[in-house]
């Protein structure tokens, strides 16, 4: 195994990083990240929170064996955009390689584990999509699951009407603003949540019984979107089981529920498990991944030095 000293660490700033994501290479990479944890043995990964007054700090740490170790520390107030750093590490030579500015890897990688989900689950045909939550994630995620879905309909709900009024204003299309987070999702194929509430915007019957449903704004103790109801009639998957059952949606699974039945979605691409007849409801949790944060931090950085992009450091010096 080879070992080298410390060398130069490539700083790359929000900028840099949003100039190297892509989304056809963003969902791949994702898919196969999210493929390699259902494997076992090509990615590892640990993710903790320490909540502060006002906020908490997320931290994900990812690896996939001989290419990258990332480690990102996220700031999310409870109120506000969040901010943060990606530290990227090389395994091989046990070095740092880069440090990158950590908030569109984050939207984006959410973004982009909603289109591999939505490629996956979506009954085939023209889709009627909603987007409850027009923040970055709300935002990437439409232009992501128009890289893998045929959308007639597009409606959007913000707490934001002016914002909602906004974003329409950019696309083209069939697209609505509607008046409430019900009103967006009554009749939709695909309703994709991605907000910071902390109640739920949506009740079992504001769903129809095959709706597909990317619940991906509740990743923290305390965030809820969905009500009740909504878990029990359907089936359940998730990004990383073992965090959405205490902080995603699933933690709000009822205490006679099966946890058992609840399904990784890396499990499904693989073959591992079967979704049957997936005739009725599905609702996706996620959490987020520190895998796919890897997998999307070694495809920014590799970018980035086979471009040249970035400032070059020497922290040691």
């Amino acid at each position: 195994m080879e070992h080298t000293a410390a060398g130069p660490v490539r700083l790359l700033t929000r900028s840099e990083v949003r100039g190297l994501l892509h989304w056809p290479g963003l969902i791949e990479s994702s898919a196969q990240a999210l493929s390699a944890m259902a494997a076992g043995d090509l990615a590892v990964a640990e993710s903790g929170q320490l909540r502060v007054p006002g906020a908490s700090v997320h931290l994900k740490s990812g690896a996939l064996v001989s290419q990258v170790v990332s480690v990102k520390a996220n700031m999310r107030p409870d109120v506000g955009s969040s901010s943060g750093v990606v530290l990227a590490f090389d395994p091989v030579r046990f070095t740092l390689r880069a440090i990158l500015d950590s908030a569109d890897i984050t939207a984006m990688r959410t973004a982009a584990i909603a289109a591999v989900a939505a490629r996956r689950l979506a009954r085939p045909g023209d889709q009627i999509v909603a987007i409850l939550g027009l923040g970055p994630v709300g935002r990437h995620a439409l232009a992501a699951l128009a890289q893998v879905l045929s959308i007639r309909e597009v409606r959007l709900w913000s707490r934001d009407r002016q914002h909602a009024d906004e974003v329409a204003a950019t696309l083209a299309g069939s697209v609505t603003v509607s008046q409430s987070a019900a009103d967006a999702a009554a009749g939709a194929d695909i309703v994709l949540t991605a907000t910071p509430s902390r109640e739920p915007l949506l009740a079992d019957r504001d769903l129809g019984p095959r709706t597909r449903v990317l619940a991906m704004g509740a990743d923290s103790r305390g965030k809820r979107e969905l009500g009740e109801g909504v878990l029990t009639s359907a089936a359940v998957l998730a990004d990383v089981l073992a965090d959405a059952l205490v902080v995603g949606e699933c933690a709000y699974l009822p205490a006679g529920a099966d946890r058992a039945a609840c399904i990784e979605l890396g499990d499904v691409l693989t073959g591992r498990r079967d979704l049957g007849d997936a005739g009725g409801r599905l609702v996706f949790d996620s959490v987020g991944s520190a895998v796919v944060d890897a997998a999307v931090t070694e495809l920014v950085v590799a970018a980035a030095e086979r471009l040249d992009i970035g400032t070059l450091v020497r922290l040691d010096a």
